[in-house]
Parts: structure tokens; C-alpha cells; sequence
């Protein structure tokens, strides 16, 4: 049976604001059914994640971002990029959905909820009063968007 959703919170914990999307990921798992919606985090995209992404419906990364507007929380629907490119230090979220379609025949449809972080040095999950202020805001529309039958979000 595939998810209906799986959210993954994107960055470290350690790093200052970097730590967004494990805290925006954390409140979601308190607001959805886990037999449903599967929310986990990781540092950063790997190629592993493909199997994750196979067995959803559909999936919501969030992440603090070092662009994009300073006061607003941004959906970007994602789409799939040229699988052939190198798997080295920096796999994009484009790339780690061509991978699925290519290992397992299938892609789910796909979103990120970014907010620009200010600040990324060592600090154990603080984030700035500006990116902390975006936690509930991101969850608010993670919500809505695995919790949408079609969503409307392109870039």
C-alpha cells in the first residue's frame, strides 16, 4: 500500500537555521496520521531516499534555503532532471526523482517549502527569531498540500 505522503525535513540541526526543516518536519508528524504520512529527516538528499520516494504518493521537502524572498514561505512544485547527471556530493531533488522513475518505474508528484534561512553556523537547533517565526507556516502549508487532492503549485 503506498503513502498517501512522506515528508522529509531537509538540513542539519547543528547548523543555525539549517535546522528548519528537521523542526518543521518534527511538528508535522504531530499533526498527521504516520499510517498515512511518513515524516522523517535527513542532512541532505541521497540516492537511498529513492526507495522512500517510491513507496508515496506524494512528497514535501522542506529546507531552509540561502535565496528567495526574506519574508515569505515558498512552494515549488518539483520536477524530474536529467537522471544522468553525476551522483556526487550534491544530489538535487530533480535528479533524486529521475533516479526513482529510473529504479522503480514511477515518481511521485513532488513539492518543496523552502524559507531563507539567515544564518548557518554552529548551533544546536536555534533557529533566528525571522526563520522560527516560518516553522508554523510551513507546516500550514505542508498540510495543505498533502492534504490536497490537486495542488496548484508550479515553478
Amino acid at each position: 500500500m503506498k503513502l498517501t505522503a512522506l515528508v522529509i525535513g531537509l538540513g542539519n540541526t547543528l547548523r543555525g537555521d539549517d535546522a528548519l526543516g528537521p523542526i518543521a518536519a518534527e511538528r508535522v508528524r504531530q499533526a498527521v496520521d504516520p499510517q498515512v504520512v511518513r515524516v522523517i529527516n535527513r542532512c541532505e538528499p541521497t540516492p537511498d531516499l529513492a526507495l522512500e520516494l517510491s513507496e508515496a504518493g506524494r512528497v514535501v521537502f522542506l529546507d531552509a534555503s540561502i535565496e528567495g524572498p526574506a519574508d515569505r514561505v515558498l512552494v515549488r512544485r518539483l520536477h524530474e532532471t536529467n537522471a544522468a547527471e553525476a551522483l556526487g556530493h550534491q544530489l538535487s531533488l530533480g535528479t533524486l526523482l529521475s533516479l526513482t522513475r529510473r529504479l522503480y518505474g514511477d515518481v511521485p508528484e513532488a513539492f518543496a517549502i523552502t524559507f531563507r534561512g539567515r544564518t548557518f553556523e554552529l548551533s544546536d537547533r536555534c533557529l533566528t527569531p525571522a526563520t522560527e517565526s516560518a516553522v508554523a507556516a510551513m507546516v500550514d502549508e505542508t498540510l495543505r498540500v498533502i492534504e490536497s487532492e490537486k495542488v496548484i503549485a508550479d515553478a
